[in-house]
């Protein structure tokens, strides 16, 4: 059988058992390539080469300061600061959680922490205006979905590193304006989709008399603002730079480094970067090669955008976007692009869009976060529990395919 057949296979295999074992896929992909790599020869040397360190500092370095932000609560006080602005009008309340979405995943922690915030924050939001917890969740996920294609996110910074390699650049204008139009417009659909319309008037109880931000929580959102700064404007690394001021802020006991370290996701960096070391070996052995010329060969050029980003939707309803979706298929676009004759810039976006809405998958991280703060609740019942993980496949399937039809409508071969 052909070596580049055999590594698909296995990198197929990684996934499914991942999955359905719940295993890290980062774990089970490092076990795979070394066991893969001894087999057909490739030294220790070349396996262990695989392993971006580059990645690894830029994943780290931005937890590690958003991590900063969540233990010592200011990101949580700046998120409910925002929140109080509806004035008590419950409207305005699924307006602002999809702009908490949105700019805490674009100001350089990505989509992760920005779920995570806005997950939480759904479920109080929801018992105070009448609204559905989880349509306000889904909004604030939506929103961050759209964020975390900034330039200085963990996610832009991933793709840019596997598009350069192919010559593919300046798409990251077009993915952010697409992306943005289209989460207002299906934010849109979720309002009416939970029935959003129906709440009306101003939200029930006091306002939450909020505290001021401690000396701790000013300085900490001044570094996020330098990190943006030095990013945007002095082309610095977004990773180095995070972890400078990360690691600034603990030393001035700013927040307290245990706590810093433990909320760290790990399993995320090692799924990133174990999954990174089974593509190079893919990769090595003709297996991307492969997929583009398979994928190639079913797509039309009016059927191309659409084909790739069905394609990163379903794996991402089962798996990570960055840690699994984006290293497997970014990499086929240039010869993709090149056999059909479409342009790079609409594959890239349509399966930065797929990839990240299907995310609200249960099975995925924004749908998991979604069940974990409703579980909070103390009357969330195992019956809805079970409701709940059916809406929500229901909702990503739904976007997934609204964002698949307007692909087939070229409307992401438009900039």
């Amino acid at each position: 059988m052909d070596l580049a057949l055999i590594s698909l296979l296995v990198l197929i295999a990684v996934i499914l058992i991942g999955f359905f074992r719940k295993i890290n896929v980062g774990l089970l992909a490092v076990l795979a390539v070394t066991i893969f790599g001894s087999l057909i020869g490739e030294s220790d040397s070349s396996i262990i080469s695989g392993f971006s360190s580059s990645t690894f500092v830029m994943l780290l370095g931005v937890s590690f300061l958003c991590a900063v932000g969540i233990t010592n609560g200011s990101l949580e006080l700046l998120s409910k600061k925002f929140l109080q602005l509806s004035g008590g009008h419950a409207i305005v309340a699924p307006i602002l959680i999809y702009i908490i979405g949105y700019g805490i995943a674009a100001i350089g922690p990505g989509c992760v922490p920005a779920l995570g915030i806005v997950s939480a924050l759904s479920l109080p939001l929801g018992k105070s205006t009448g609204y559905d917890s989880v349509m306000l969740a889904v909004i604030g996920e939506i929103g961050s979905f759209a964020g975390r294609f900034s330039p200085i996110t963990p996610e832009s910074v991933l793709i840019r590193s596997l598009a350069e390699p192919q010559g593919i650049t300046g798409y990251q204008g077009a993915v952010l304006i697409y992306a943005t139009v289209t989460t207002l417009v299906l934010a849109v659909v979720a309002f009416f989709f939970f029935k959003g319309y129906k709440i009306h008037g101003k939200t029930s109880g006091e306002r939450e008399q909020l505290p001021p931000f401690s000396r701790d929580q000013i300085l900490t959102l001044l570094a996020f603002l330098v990190v943006i700064v030095a990013c945007a404007f002095f082309q610095r690394n977004v990773g180095l730079i995070s972890f400078a001021a990360g690691i600034f802020l603990t030393s001035i006991r700013a927040a307290d480094e245990k706590k810093v370290f433990g909320a760290i996701s790990w399993s995320t960096l090692l799924m990133v970067t174990g999954v990174g070391m089974l593509m190079e070996a893919v990769i090595s052995v003709g297996g991307v090669d492969l997929m583009s010329t398979g994928l190639a060969s079913i797509m039309t050029p009016r059927t191309a955008v659409a084909i790739q980003g069905l394609s990163a939707g379903i794996m991402s309803w089962f798996s990570s976007a960055i840690g699994v979706v984006w290293p497997t298929l970014v990499p086929t676009v240039g010869d993709i692009a090149a056999t059909v004759g479409v342009s790079p810039n609409g594959l890239i976006s349509i399966m930065c869009l797929t990839a990240a809405f299907a995310g609200l998958s249960p099975a995925s991280t924004g749908g998991g976060l979604i069940l974990a703060a409703n579980a909070t609740d103390p009357e969330f019942t195992k019956e809805k529990e079970n409701k709940l993980f059916i809406r929500l496949f229901i909702v990503s399937a739904l976007m997934l395919i609204i964002i698949v039809l307007a692909a087939l409508l070229g409307l992401y071969s438009i900039l």
